[in-house]
């Protein structure tokens, strides 16, 4: 077989298959090399990843605990094996979920969700793309939002981390965007009264393992949980009840949009200890042109963003409770499936000097308040509208025409499941 396909089975051949896309021969001349020399770290290290192409997650974790046992410190490890072993425990959910129960249970709880959030970048603007007074003004016209609920959320688009290089954009590129927040803007978050944050999302890696590893270790720090990372689900209790967040993207470092039945396995672990389960997803197309749900899989800068509607559905059949969208950068539908809502895009909420307001429907912004039942029903909420200045940060818009938009593309997408909003800013169905 080996020579039919042109492998020696050597761990050099192995490397190159991989580097092909050619998994299955790269597995079997990797596991050849690891044959040939049991104590070759990088054998077993390349192996993992053959295996992880083919989806072999028992096969990935099984390499990389050799590698573990042989260099225990070896880079990016430890994240690695444990978004195997986490792929492992997703694949091995069976059977049907739990029934969804569709009328109101007893007990309250508000969640308060804004959009994609970066607060500076000191990547290539040096300090003047970060925002004065460390980022606490930026939410100085909106903290009383995420104040009134009982957990406020959102998407932090941008790693928090000190010094750290990029390589994600290569010299003059004008089509690619790294961001590099300075870690003690973690206070501005605390001070709007940020509860939870989703990491998972385009620009959780512009810093590679380091700047994903320092943007958790800050939000740690002062008490913001935080779900992206394989196995990372963020869990806040209040009132009695766990709620339980469930981050997705289009990347490989977290739960993929363009896998909606591991991302519902993750759904169904998490319910499993939780009151609540709230997923977030970071997907779909971008920009003006981006703003309704096809029902269909979307394409940003080549790469497939996931069926959004077909997710935040198989989510719900799994037991989730609430459904947030980011990642096109404008605000999209409302939707009431199974008693659940699912906001397909909350836009843009503050992007300091980086994300552009002026000329579409980026600078449209909304804090959506979602009341939800004990059991998960949606009983009620309020859309919040804002405006986005110059400088991409948010303030009260009086004019709603945050209200004006989602109802246009709610009537539009969802003519029959939508959720409307009232003149007073309030949900009805």
């Amino acid at each position: 077989m080996l020579a039919a396909i042109g492998w020696a089975g050597s761990y050099e051949d192995g490397v190159e298959a991989l580097k092909a896309q050619r998994a299955e021969p790269a597995r079997i001349a990797l596991e050849a090399a690891t044959k040939e020399d049991p104590t070759r770290v990088e054998a077993w290290w390349e192996l993992g990843w053959a295996h992880w192409q083919l989806e072999q997650w028992d096969g990935a974790v099984a390499a990389w605990t050799k590698v573990e046992a042989l260099a225990p410190d070896h880079p990016d490890l430890e994240q690695w094996l444990g978004s195997a072993r986490t792929r492992a425990l997703l694949a091995s959910v069976k059977g049907d979920p739990p029934p969804v129960e569709t009328e109101p249970g007893p007990g309250r709880l508000t969640i308060a969700a804004a959009g994609d959030t970066m607060m500076g970048s000191d990547l290539r603007k040096g300090a003047a793309g970060l925002a004065p007074g460390d980022g606490e003004d930026l939410f100085v016209d909106v903290a009383s939002l995420f104040q009134a609920a009982d957990i406020a959320f959102l998407n932090l688009e941008g790693p928090l981390a000190d010094g750290l290089p990029s390589t994600k954009c290569g010299p003059g590129s004008t089509s690619c965007y790294a961001f590099r927040t300075p870690t003690r803007y973690k206070a501005a978050l605390v001070g709007a009264g940020i509860d939870v944050a989703s990491l998972a999302n385009n620009h959780a890696m512009d810093l590679g393992v380091p700047g994903q590893d320092a943007t958790m270790a800050a939000l740690d720090s002062v008490g913001i949980a935080h779900a992206g990372r394989y196995g990372d689900v963020a869990v806040v209790e209040r009132g009695g009840k766990r709620v339980a967040f469930v981050a997705a993207h289009s990347g490989s470092c977290c739960l993929n949009v363009n896998r909606p039945e591991e991302i519902a396995a993750a759904v169904r672990k998490a319910d499993e200890t939780a009151d609540l389960v709230v997923v977030s997803f970071h997907g779909g197309a971008e920009g003006s042109r981006a703003r309704h749900v096809p029902g269909k899989v979307e394409v940003a800068w080549g790469e497939e963003r996931g069926d959004v509607q077909a997710l935040a559905h198989a989510a719900i059949d799994a037991g989730a409770d609430l459904v947030i969208g980011h990642g096109p950068h404008v605000l999209r539908a409302m939707e009431r499936y199974r008693g659940r809502l699912i906001l397909y895009s909350l836009g843009n909420f503050v992007g300091f000097r980086q994300f552009g307001t002026q000329g579409g429907h980026g600078g449209t912004s909304a804090i959506v308040h979602v009341e939800l039942a004990g059991n998960g029903v949606l009983v009620g909420g309020r859309v919040h509208a804002l405006a986005l200045d110059g400088e991409s940060r948010p303030h009260p818009d009086p004019k709603g025409a945050a209200h004006a938009q989602m109802n246009e593309l709610t009537a539009a997408d969802f003519p029959t499941t939508g959720v409307r909003i009232a003149p007073d800013g309030t949900l009805a169905w």
